[in-house]
């Protein structure tokens, strides 16, 4: 194989490792599910939509990595309803604002960490 041919093949490696990297987004931020089958994630670059109801859900395999939400870090807004703090580690649909993919379970913080960071904006609004 002539060494043009392997640093092109190389450079081609790298690229397609970078790629699937940078699929990988860690996004913190406000969990909300306001209603039945309506949840989303609110971080510094808006809001990423994972189930609406009679619209776009994702996938259950994924989905079942959400975090498990400690109650005493979860606000109630509606019956069962409401909005805690977490971390996701995600791949997204930029255009459509979808979170296609959950990578590993999620992380729930406290609720201080949200409320505290001035990126973000105030559940519901």
């Amino acid at each position: 194989m002539s060494f043009l041919k392997k640093i092109v093949i190389g450079g081609l490696f790298i690229l397609l490792i970078s790629s699937a990297v940078s699929a990988n987004e860690y996004r913190c931020g406000w969990l909300e599910n306001p209603s039945p089958s309506n949840f989303w994630l609110t971080d510094n670059m808006g809001t990423w939509y994972i189930s609406m109801q009679g619209g776009y859900h994702l996938k259950d395999r994924y989905f079942n990595r959400l975090p498990r939400i400690n109650t005493n870090e979860y606000v109630r807004t509606n019956g069962n309803y409401g909005y805690s703090c977490v971390c996701l580690n995600v791949k997204t649909d930029k255009r459509k604002h979808q979170i296609t993919k959950i990578y590993k379970k999620g992380k729930s913080l406290l609720l201080k960490r949200c409320l505290e960071d001035p990126k973000l904006s105030f559940p519901g609004k």
